[in-house]
């Protein structure tokens, strides 16, 4: 076995010295805490190339000479592809080479746990001819004695290789004859990264001429749609997460944590580079067309792209951005279902107008033209979702699924951790090496793509405006009502609330005329107004005291159904006192053991959207405030008048 050079800072050759040309790392991908330990081993060892005395170091950093050394040295090492390490060389746990067994195989003992770690490369090293002849195999279908066996299988994989080794030499009691299942497991997974490093050499037999043409694609070279750039075609698509998470209910004990049900994951990705450009999660099982839109405004934003891309796409225009307007994307066509969530006529009208694209409808469950985001939602399954304790498998029978709901509360798995991981799962996506971009990961062919002045232009939207708002914002027309008759001030009535201020009480020439709303379906308390002109109306408020408070439209529509008192009580907040009722119900039912109920998802969507309980402990049981009605019977009565009520009102 030849020497491990090692090397320090006199013996280093020149051409490893140049810290500038060793491989990028992308440090973003790392956890804070694995981050900080990151960035002290390459401060050290930039300090220790620059000259700095190894007792300095020390005393600044906490490494000493021989770690310093040794850091060096795996910055410097060859990686399994023959390119040097780099800075990747420097997180923690990382290995630059492959395990490799350096100790003899030799049985042992019978019913013995481990032992044979490493064993069949430890084999193919002694015997090269044996794993020349079962690569032939596996290419070829072919096996050493001249019988085409056809498509390969694990189990003819393992019959082929027994063979071998018989002829080899191998004696029964050596391994692989000396254990239970005769490396059956072993040659399974070896066989499969073959068939993945050598998908060229193996497709016609293992998937037939139509695979091949199709590369992996769901339709025939004659009706597939050619994408020629990047943006030309985004895909967009929204799947129910295979997982439970729970949350946390402040209690007088402490907090305590109950399970909530699965979420909703959306997911835009480009198809041309396979780049995920935005993601979203939802706490429910069918998203609304506010939830769509806002991961839509996250793609057109820019939401994954690095601070690279975005420089090169507006340096290849000419452009010099502005860090305060953002840089924001335009795409030709997005490609989505026809579930409910995308039908609504404000989402192609929205969509066209802010990013330019047409929308191309599709059947639901039907996902060969969008078979590029369907294979993202598989890929997050097996990488993140199916990996967790507190997995749902993909089905009720599906044996990784073992109480979920007790694993989500055990583990604590918020809400927050999932967004980190979901935050690591796209970055790891779009920073890995594929096939269909030969060899480079999305990222680099998107970077690469702008780089590149030859002429492709970059698909850039103007500047958003500075009154411009998210593409979750609805616009309503309603007909302003009021009676000057009567004496009733206009107003205008949404969601069954009317709504009104001092501008509007003040134009009685808008009686009978419709005027335009914004409104933010994540806060309606409160919306804009506009007259059909254009002529800004300012804010409307409602009427009623009660709906003052801010609230999501859907809290109003739960409301609605819960509130049995109908005048207004001074200094109480329904949604607050909602979402505590809520609490309360789901800590009752998961009282004997964790089970997953409405109330906590209801509890955990507010949250999502800036809404708690908090605040509200002075509720409605401990404290009787005076209702309206109860106030002007005090000042009808001379008797009994309370001045500094009257001055409260």
């Amino acid at each position: 076995m030849p020497a491990v050079v090692r090397y320090n800072r006199r013996t280093l050759p020149a051409e490893l010295r140049n810290m500038e040309a060793w491989p990028q790392f992308d440090s973003t991908a790392l956890d804070p805490e694995a981050l900080a330990v990151w960035k002290r081993r390459r401060d050290a060892v930039i300090a220790y190339l620059g000259g700095m005395s190894v007792a300095q170091i020390q005393a600044r950093y906490g490494y000493q000479c021989h770690q310093v050394v040794r850091y060096l040295n795996q910055c410097v090492r060859l990686m399994h592809d023959g390119s040097c390490a780099g800075w990747i060389g420097l997180v923690k746990g990382i290995r630059t080479e492959a395990h490799v067994r350096r100790r003899p195989l030799k049985s042992m003992p019978h019913l013995s746990r481990g032992g044979y770690a490493g064993a069949l490369e430890y084999t193919f090293s002694a015997l090269p001819g044996l794993k020349t002849a079962l690569d032939k195999y596996l290419a070829t279908g072919v096996d050493p004695w001249g019988e085409d066996r056809g498509r390969v299988t694990p189990r003819t994989t393992h019959q082929v290789f027994l063979r071998l080794c018989t002829e080899a030499g191998i004696a029964p009691f050596a391994w692989p004859f000396c254990v239970e299942r005769q490396a059956r497991n072993s040659i399974a997974k070896y066989a499969r990264s073959f068939f993945e490093h050598n998908h060229q050499r193996v497709a016609l037999l293992q998937y037939g001429e139509v695979s091949r043409d199709r590369s992996k694609r769901g339709k025939s070279p004659l009706a597939k749609l050619e994408v020629k750039a990047p943006f030309e075609v985004v895909e967009a698509d929204e799947h129910e997460v295979h997982l439970i998470i729970s949350i946390g209910i402040e209690t007088p004990k402490g907090v305590r944590h109950v399970p909530c049900r699965r979420l909703t994951l959306i997911v835009v990705v480009d198809r041309f580079t396979s780049y995920i450009l935005a993601w979203d999660l939802v706490v429910r099982r069918q998203i609304s067309s506010e939830d769509f839109l806002q991961c839509i405004d996250k793609a057109i934003a820019g939401q994954c792209l690095s601070a690279d891309t975005k420089e090169a796409m507006n340096v290849c225009i000419g452009v010099m951005a502005n860090p305060s307007d953002g840089t924001r994307l335009g795409f030709d066509s997005l490609f989505i279902d026809n579930a409910l969530a995308h039908l609504s006529d404000s989402v192609c009208d929205k969509v066209r107008k802010e990013a330019g694209a047409a929308v191309s409808f599709g059947a639901i469950k039907r996902p060969e033209r969008r078979h590029l985001v369907e294979r993202v939602f598989c890929w997050m399954a097996r990488e993140l979702f199916h990996r967790s304790r507190a997995t749902t498998g993909n089905s009720s029978v599906d044996t990784r699924r073992v109480n979920p709901e007790r694993e989500a509360v055990r583990r604590k798995i918020s809400m927050g951790q999932l967004m980190r991981a979901m935050d690591d799962a796209v970055t790891r996506w779009n920073g890995t090496p594929t096939e269909a971009n030969y060899g480079c990961s999305p990222s680099e062919q998107l970077l690469d793509y702008y780089s590149n002045t030859s002429g492709a232009l970059p698909p850039l939207c103007p500047p958003q405006h500075c009154e411009s708002f998210p593409l979750r914002v609805e616009i309503y027309c309603p007909t302003v009502r009021g009676s000057k008759a009567k004496g009733r001030l206009p107003y205008v009535t949404y969601a069954s609330v009317e709504y009104s201020s001092e501008q509007l009480a003040a134009r009685w020439d808008l009686l009978g005329k419709k005027i335009r709303l914004h409104i933010d379906p994540y806060d309606i308390s409160r919306v804009h107004a506009y007259t059909a002109e254009g002529e800004d109306l300012g804010e409307l408020v409602p009427i009623s005291s009660r709906w003052r408070y801010p609230h999501s439209r859907e809290m109003r529509k739960l409301l609605k159904a819960k509130i049995k008192y109908a005048h207004d009580r001074m200094d109480h907040d329904p949604a607050k006192a909602f979402l505590a009722e809520q609490e309360h119900a789901a800590l009752e039912a998961n009282a004997k053991s964790p089970r997953v109920t409405q109330a906590a998802s209801i509890v955990a969507e507010e949250a999502r959207k800036g809404y708690s309980s908090r605040q509200s402990t002075a509720d409605d049981g401990t404290q009787n405030h005076d209702s309206t009605r109860q106030l002007v019977r005090r000042v009808r009565n001379p008797g009994i008048i309370d001045f500094s009520v009257i001055g409260r009102t």
